[in-house]
């Protein structure tokens, strides 16, 4: 979405020109006595550093590699396992009132080697139910209304769960004992029928606009994730934190009144059902075309040439989608559609780039701007499939516009829910259609958990969509520019650790900050540190070993170290765990009676990191001297680089000089100052 832990170790010390101060606790530090004395001895008194603790797997992914589902290197490990769950669901909208009934037949099959007494599924709509807890207000719709719910054909009541065959729902969470436990290896089906009525925010990620746009999102009871990690990780939706979901196969049918355009995750199998000849002339067109094709303007919808006219006044649309982690699906009676095809690398292995369709839904009345956002979906997709390295996998990429529903946007399997934008410049609208279709990376294919670790999927969904801003406006750094975000917010102190549960940020930027500009600047800064090369090499291969799995922060630190053959614990301690801050500073250039020009740098801030120096001289122009990060962890907070006189005189020296430190105070990275 756009617009919007480790075990603590001990206390900090440090020290500030001979007084010292007990900070409170804090996560994984360490400040040897040896260091103290190392820094008084070499002069460094000003402040005793704080040294990063090495990076310790927490339990849960101790026992998860002493069982082989993972592994130290960041890969997946030879017995990894993960559920699945095949959804059949027959649904039917009214329109005029939101109101939605359905039905849903799950087939979930135990992969795990437990048996499973208890299954927990998702009633995400339940956040619109009275008195549900929630983290902010939302629109009371009444929530979801059960009716027949069995097992294996038993039919099961409300009740409580443990004594015998029985469900229980609290809140977005609903738990049932089946009749008998779930053994490994065995496939158990349910049954579940439902009504509901559809808000028009859905918490900010779903609804309807007056009525003649729908966006049908978290709408289905669905199996919470039971994982090699925590068993059980199906955790309330609070309307904050997004989700954490397993990958399944879809069976769905739709029914809606005539005249209304359908487009869900997945495969539309019955076109010609569904849509006139001249609706699918037209997208055989778009679907090899590089301009955009009118698949349905406003005359169109208005004649009512766009859809057949169904059995007695309904149309019912059949998708099929395999291997997703969800079903979503938008329809209307008023949006035109445009609809163009990018072009991906190939992926079927005949040596020719493949076709993407890409779709966008709009009101002209509503988001002049969306005339150019055909053309902002061709080019994201066709770029992320480039530079992760792995092509969009799935036929169609369908973004819609909520004006009424959204301001930002949303991300769903092949589909995006994005705001009219109205007002704002045109590259406002294509910042965030690149960072909702890099959603399709993360977490569509590669399947992080969102709710615990948001930085995972946002942090590199921003940092994939700044990339893709410096190829469609160049001229411009944007990952220096997402940069100040972070930076501001760490100046003022106002940020949180970036591995605390989404739902658990305290009000203010927190959360914002840590899940979005400072992993996607972190990762700048780490591409920097290990080159271009090596980085891509760590990113790729961390997306292709993860894709349709669940990976974990731990997973994506130790995929990079493996690649890049380097310990990096003192990265992600300092900026994952902590809060701390780099600040390096050029103190003084001075020479000495013999010549030699000493310029002397310290480490202002409680962050360790490489200070890449750019020296200007009279004798032998630019120089570059890096000091290493191992001064840093070994308690020093000065370090001094010696010329010889032959460089003449040093006019100019400059810290980063490519600018991707994530430095809190630019202003002092520079000799002389003004």
């Amino acid at each position: 979405m756009r617009g919007h832990m480790r075990m603590t170790r001990g206390p900090v010390w440090h020290t500030r020109v001979g007084k010292v101060l007990l900070m409170g606790m804090a996560v994984g530090l360490t400040l040897p006595a040896a260091a103290v004395r190392a820094q008084h001895a070499s002069g460094d008194v000003a402040i005793a550093r704080p040294i990063p603790a090495p990076m310790v797997l927490p339990t849960s992914m101790e026992q998860a590699v002493a069982r082989g589902t993972r592994t130290r290197s960041g890969a997946p490990g030879g017995a990894y396992w993960q559920q699945w769950a095949g959804y059949e669901i027959r649904a039917a909208l009214d329109p005029a009132t939101g109101r939605l009934d359905g039905s849903v037949r799950i087939r979930y099959a135990n992969e795990s080697p437990y048996p499973l007494r208890r299954l927990v599924l998702h009633l995400h709509q339940n956040i619109h139910a009275p008195g549900v807890m929630r983290n902010e207000p939302q629109e009371v719709t009444g929530g979801v209304t059960l009716g027949r719910v069995a097992v294996d054909s038993v039919e099961v009541v409300e009740g409580s769960v443990g004594d015998g065959a029985a469900y229980h729902v609290e809140g977005t969470l609903m738990t049932i004992s089946p009749p008998v436990p779930v053994e490994s290896g065995d496939t158990v089906t349910l049954d579940l029928e439902w009504s509901e009525v559809l808000p028009q925010r859905g918490a900010g990620r779903m609804g309807q606009s007056d009525h003649e746009v729908y966006l049908v999102a978290y709408w289905f009871p669905r199996m919470g994730v039971f994982d090699d990690l925590r068993g059980w990780d199906a955790q309330p939706y609070l309307g904050g934190a997004e989700f954490y979901d397993d990958f399944g196969d879809y069976d769905v049918a739709l029914t809606v009144p005539a005249g209304w355009t359908v487009m869900g995750t997945g495969e539309l199998v019955n076109p010609t059902e569904v849509y006139s000849s001249q609706t699918l002339d037209r997208l055989e067109a778009a679907s090899t075309s590089d301009e955009r094709v009118v698949v349905a303007s406003l005359p169109d919808l208005r004649a009512g040439s766009v859809t057949t006219a169904g059995v007695d006044g309904e149309l019912t649309y059949r998708f099929t989608a395999k291997n997703v982690r969800d079903f979503t699906w938008t329809t209307s009676n008023v949006q035109q559609w445009d609809a163009t095809s990018a072009r991906v690398p190939d992926r079927d292995g005949d040596g020719t780039a493949d076709r993407v369709l890409i779709n966008s839904f709009w009101r002209p009345g509503r988001a002049p701007l969306w005339s150019e956002q055909w053309k902002y979906g061709k080019h994201s997709i066709e770029h992320h499939s480039r530079y992760t390295g792995l092509s969009y996998p799935w036929p169609h990429m369908t973004s819609v516009e909520g004006a009424d529903i959204i301001e930002g946007g949303m991300e769903f399997p092949m589909l995006t829910l994005i705001g009219a934008y109205e007002g704002q410049q045109a590259a406002a609208l294509y910042y965030v259609t690149a960072h909702e279709l890099a959603h399709m990376w993360i977490p569509m294919i590669v399947g992080t958990n969102e709710k615990r670790y948001a930085w995972m999927d946002e942090g590199s969904t921003t940092f994939l969509e700044d990339q893709a801003r410096m190829e469609y406006f160049p001229g411009v750094d944007h990952h220096r520019v997402e940069a100040r975000g972070y930076l501001g917010a760490a100046r003022a102190a106002m940020e949180q650790s970036m591995m605390r549960h989404g739902d658990w940020y305290e009000p203010g930027p927190g959360y914002g900050v840590a899940s979005y500009p400072k992993p996607a600047t972190l990762m700048a800064a780490l591409r920097d540190l290990l080159g271009a090369e090596t980085w891509e090499r760590g990113y790729r291969t961390f997306i292709d070993e993860w894709a349709f799995k669940h990976p974990t922060p731990w997973d994506f630190f130790n995929t990079f170290e493996r690649v890049a053959d380097q310990d990096l614990d003192w990265f992600w301690t300092s900026f994952y765990d902590e809060t701390w801050t780099l600040d390096h500073a050029v103190v003084s250039v001075v020479t000495r009676p013999s010549g030699d020009i000493v310029v002397k740098v310290a480490d202002e801030g409680f962050a360790p990191y490489p200070a890449r120096l750019l020296i200007q001289t009279t004798g032998e122009g630019t120089i570059e001297r890096e000091i290493p990060v191992t001064r840093w962890l070994s308690g020093h907070t000065t370090a001094e680089i010696v010329l010889p006189a032959s460089v003449g005189t040093v006019t100019r020296v400059e810290i980063d000089p490519s600018g991707y430190a994530p430095d809190v105070d630019r202003t002092n990275n520079f000799w002389p100052r003004g």
